[in-house]
C-alpha cells in the first residue's frame, strides 16, 4: 500500500478512491501520502456500505463531472464490486486494493449488485478485468482472523464446483464458455492451497505477522480463485449461498465465504460424494468454520424459509451446470442431510 502511488501512475494522474470512512481513517493518510509522493493529488469519495444500483449512480452522479482517470477501490468485496461498476459507467480503468482477503471479487471481471437492504439482486460483467490489484498481506494480517477463514471456504468451494463443470460438458463458465484444462487446473489449485497452507497461515495471523503461507492463502483467495470461479464455473456450492441471502437475518449477520462453507457440504451431499464431504467438513471444523445450518442461525423446522432458499437455489443459472436433474426438493433433502451429518460427525 506504501507504493500505490508508483503502480497508479501506469494508468493515470488523477486518481480517486472509493474508501469507507472508517477505512480513510485506518489508511487514508497512507494512500494520500504514497499517491502524493508519485506527483497526484487524490481524491476521496466515501463509499455507503452497499454495492447496489442507489450506491453506485450516486458515485457516479458525483464522480462524473471530475477530471479522474482511474478510481481505486480500498475496502471489502462489496466496496471493490461497486467500484468496479462505477469505473465501468465513468469509462476509466479500476485498481483494487483489498483490506481483506476474504472474497475472490478483486481480480474478477464481475460484480455482485444487492438491492439497498443487502438482498442479492442480479450480476454484472464487464468487458475486462480490473487493471490492478494491490494486495498488502501486512494489512491482511492485522485484519480479523474470520474474514480470512471466510475467504478460504469460498476458495474451497472453488476446484469442486470447477471439478464438477468440467465434468458436465453441458455446463458453462460464467462468460458463456466451456471449462478448459488451464481453468480446471488453476480452480484445483486454489483448493488444493487451502488444504496445505490453512493452519500455518492462520497461526501468522494470530500473531499479526506474515509468512510464507498467507502468502499463498491470499493469492488462492484472490487471484487464483478469482480466475478459477470465473473461467471453471459455478454450481450448486454458490447457488444455495447465493439463496442463503434471502434470509434477512442471515444476509445480516453472516459472510459470503460462511454461506459457501454450507452450500459446499450441500453439493457435495447432491452429488452422493461421500469422501469429499468427510474431507471437507474435517477442514472445516479443525477451522472453525459452520458445518451446519443451526451455525447460520438457521431453522430447518421452519419450512418457509427451506423452501425460499431452495427455490431460490433452484432458479440460479449455475445450478444448472450440475450433471443432473435439480429441483427444489432434492435441495430441501440435501440441506436437512447437512444438518443431521453435522449435528453427528462421525
Amino acid at each position: 500500500m506504501d507504493r500505490i502511488g508508483s503502480y497508479v501512475t501506469m494508468l493515470g494522474n488523477t486518481p480517486a478512491i472509493l474508501i469507507s470512512s472508517s477505512g480513510r481513517k485506518r489508511f487514508g493518510q497512507k494512500l494520500e501520502h504514497s499517491l502524493e509522493s508519485a506527483g497526484m493529488e487524490p481524491r476521496f469519495t466515501e463509499f455507503g456500505g452497499e454495492c447496489s444500483h442507489e450506491e453506485i449512480d450516486r458515485q457516479v452522479a458525483a464522480l462524473k463531472h471530475l477530471s479522474i482517470d482511474c478510481l481505486i477501490a480500498v475496502g471489502g468485496g462489496k466496496c471493490i464490486d461497486a467500484c468496479k461498476c462505477i469505473a465501468a459507467r465513468l469509462q476509466i480503468p479500476v485498481v483494487n486494493c483489498p483490506t481483506l482477503a476474504s472474497t475472490d471479487a478483486p481480480c474478477s471481471a464481475v460484480s455482485v449488485i444487492y438491492t439497498a437492504s443487502g438482498r442479492f439482486k442480479d450480476v454484472e460483467f464487464f468487458s475486462s478485468n480490473p487493471a490492478l490489484v494491490v494486495i498488502d498481506t501486512e494489512v491482511i494480517a492485522r485484519a480479523p482472523l474470520r474474514y480470512l477463514l471466510a475467504g478460504m471456504a469460498d476458495t474451497l468451494a472453488t476446484g469442486y464446483e470447477a471439478t464438477t463443470c468440467f465434468n458436465n460438458s453441458n455446463a458453462r463458465s460464467m462468460l458463456g464458455g466451456k471449462i478448459t484444462l488451464a481453468a480446471a487446473a488453476i480452480a484445483k489449485l486454489s483448493t488444493d492451497t487451502i488444504y496445505n497452507h490453512a493452519t500455518k497461515a492462520i497461526e501468522s495471523v494470530k500473531c499479526s505477522s506474515v509468512n510464507q503461507s498467507l502468502e499463498h492463502i491470499v493469492e488462492a483467495n484472490t487471484l487464483l480463485s478469482g480466475i478459477g470461479f470465473e473461467s471453471g464455473g459455478l454450481a450448486a456450492a454458490h447457488a444455495i449461498a447465493t439463496a442463503l441471502t434471502t434470509i434477512p437475518h442471515v444476509d445480516e449477520n453472516f459472510l459470503h465465504g460462511e454461506m459457501v462453507a454450507l452450500g459446499l457440504l450441500t453439493q457435495l451431499v447432491l452429488e452422493s460424494n461421500t469422501a469429499e464431504y468427510d474431507r471437507v467438513s474435517e477442514l472445516f471444523i479443525q477451522l472453525g468454520l459452520p458445518i451446519t445450518f443451526s451455525q447460520l442461525s438457521l431453522s430447518l423446522d421452519n419450512t418457509s424459509d427451506l423452501e425460499q432458499i431452495a427455490n431460490v437455489a433452484c432458479s440460479l443459472d449455475f445450478m444448472a451446470n450440475e450433471p443432473f436433474s435439480i429441483n427444489p426438493e432434492k435441495i430441501s433433502n440435501a440441506m436437512l442431510e447437512v444438518e443431521r451429518l453435522g449435528r453427528n460427525p462421525a
